[in-house]
């Protein structure tokens, strides 16, 4: 089994994660967060890879390709939830191999992440991967995280073959009530940030009523509500053809609703985070597939 070659990324935030420079299987070594471990997997056609139970309780988020043990594809159905646990010792890859990120719950992972001092990342390199609040990424780009209680860290970009971009994936948290901004990602791609066809993994619901909203414009009173739970993904908001393929704007962006995510609020006090994993794949990989 290979171990996929890591190093900082040159120009831009976060970790460039090599998964091609050999067959498969290909595994990265784990980052550590808030008591869970994550790692991504390479697997070529009809590989598998042993799992250990008595580390915790796997999930597996499936990034490209398809498992076949068990049945499961990059996006489920349209504005649906799937719950992504792993019940066996084990997962297959189809005859067209599968690219995936393995995450274990430890039992030192809480029910509840209540101060960020809690979701402390460690791993390769994991001093790139640092906290900042939406707030300081975005001054004097964005208002609209100004004074929320939202963080997020650079994050992993999943390369190919040829060095281009497969996904990248990082982590965000959204305190109680946080609405993470009304947005369509119709802005114009470029070769630093590719159009792409996003889904989130859910590390942690913190009221268990967190989830995405779409409405027909910013600041408009229609909501429509998609909780989304611990350990589950939800399915495409994006549009896409017959074929699976996200559709495009005339600018090269793929075609969202308005929508974003609002975390929940049980009027409790104390603090009781959302921790997202959004996974931003690019047009090229992006593939809605029935199972």
């Amino acid at each position: 089994m290979g171990v996929a070659r890591v190093a900082v990324s040159v120009g831009r935030p976060g970790l460039d994660v090599h998964l091609y420079d050999e067959s498969g299987p290909v595994v990265t070594d784990a980052w550590r967060i808030g008591g869970w471990t994550l790692r991504f997997v390479r697997l070529d056609g009809e590989q598998r890879i042993d799992l250990d139970p008595a580390q915790g309780v796997t999930y597996a988020k499936v990034i490209t390709g398809r498992l076949v043990e068990p049945l499961r594809v990059a996006y489920v159905a349209p504005r649906a939830i799937a719950d992504t646990r792993i019940d066996g010792d084990h997962v297959t890859a189809s005859a067209e191999g599968a690219l995936i990120m393995l995450l274990v719950r430890t039992p030192n992972a809480p029910e509840r992440y209540t101060a960020m001092e809690q979701l402390t990342i460690s791993g390769p390199f994991a001093e790139h991967l640092a906290w900042s609040t939406f707030e300081a990424r975005f001054a004097g780009i964005l208002t609209a995280f100004d004074g929320l209680d939202a963080h997020l860290t650079p994050g992993f970009h999943l390369l190919d073959a040829d060095g281009a971009e497969i996904a990248y994936v990082y982590v965000w948290t959204a305190g109680k009530g946080v609405d993470m901004s009304t947005h369509n990602h119709g802005h114009k791609p470029g070769r630093r940030n590719p159009a792409f066809a996003e889904v989130h993994w859910v590390l942690a619901n913190g009221t268990g009523e967190g989830g995405m909203y779409e409405t027909s414009a910013p600041g408009a009173p229609d909501r429509t509500r998609l909780a989304v739970p611990t350990g589950f993904e939800h399915g495409p908001f994006f549009e896409f053809d017959d074929d699976g393929a996200p559709r495009l704007r005339e600018n090269g962006a793929v075609v969202y609703p308005w929508h974003s995510w609002q975390g929940g609020d049980d009027g409790q006090p104390g603090q009781a985070y959302d921790v997202v994993i959004p996974f931003e794949i690019t047009v090229p990989y992006a593939r809605v597939t029935a199972e």
